[in-house]
């Protein structure tokens, strides 16, 4: 497996200080990971984003670990599914000219998963819309994975079965080890089941904490979520690795950083703890 970081951890600072691909990927390397996953929705301008990447990555020993698309299939109007699904697929395209590896995509975001039929319907709202995206990307050759993001799919189970019912080469799954807790199941749990399909990886860590306790809390069944510095939290992260590696998966294992606070230290404690971990692991 190997080590790379999100262009997200570093969402806040990208934006504030209006960094370019450099800067991230200077910031990046100064972590001592090998790859960089790129944001479609943080680099903004599709029609230069080729450019940007690639001039950012020669020569710096960085190596592209994927795409991530930012895209929301559970929408009942029409016209705003249309876009979403057009979006994706002319990010897909950019991610076959980079060449990249493997490019993150998401279902839908679903607040009340109580509702069996609404959850039903979702699934099926968003296992369509990908089916039309994954056409897209078997004409460039890119594998999409589907992240545990946003509500729909969110366990391991969900994932599985999105992607079974689709039944291509080229959409496997974003294992993000965190997500798995904001809709009640443990990381290592979630890990273990959707591992047999993993292209791509988000070390990602949560703890519970109590009511009125401030910060920007994530609400489900374990109750209030929230992000923190990978290895404070409660997920077991080498349990989740070693599913993984169970698995035969050999590819991008990518921090993924959301917490509140000063970024540059979160991403380089959590960096520290993801490369000391993975080293004992190998």
């Amino acid at each position: 497996m190997h080590t790379a970081i999100c262009h997200y951890s570093y969402n806040r600072t990208w934006t504030k200080e209006k960094w370019s691909c450099e800067d991230l990927v200077k910031a990046v390397k100064a972590q001592g990971v090998e790859g960089i996953d790129f944001h479609a929705e943080l680099l903004g301008d599709r029609g230069t984003a080729v450019r940007r990447i690639t001039t950012a990555l020669k020569g710096s020993g960085i190596t592209l670990a994927g795409l991530s698309l930012s895209n929301d299939f559970n929408t009942g109007d029409a016209d705003e599914l249309q876009r979403q699904v057009e979006s994706a697929v002319q990010w897909v395209r950019v991610a076959g000219e980079l060449k990249a590896p493997v490019s993150r995509i998401f279902g839908g975001n679903l607040g009340d998963r109580t509702d069996k039929r609404a959850v039903d319907a979702a699934l099926q709202r968003i296992t369509d819309a990908l089916g039309t995206v994954v056409k897209e990307a078997a004409k460039h050759g890119v594998v999409l994975a589907l992240e545990n993001h946003g509500g729909m799919p969110c366990t391991g189970e969900e994932q599985v079965k999105v992607i079974e019912s689709i039944a291509s080469p080229f959409l496997r799954a974003t294992v993000d080890v965190g997500n798995y807790m904001a809709c009640g199941q443990e990381g290592h749990v979630g890990t273990a089941l959707a591992a047999r399909y993993a292209a791509y990886v988000h070390l990602k860590d949560f703890k519970r904490i109590r009511a009125g306790s401030g910060g920007t809390a994530v609400r489900g069944p374990f109750g209030s979520l929230e992000a923190c510095t990978l290895g404070a939290g409660e997920v077991d992260q080498e349990k989740c690795l070693r599913a993984l590696k169970a698995a035969g998966y050999k590819g991008f294992v990518a921090l993924e950083f959301e917490a509140e606070g000063d970024e540059r230290k979160g991403v380089s404690d959590s960096a520290a703890f993801m490369n000391k971990l993975m080293q004992r692991l190998a």
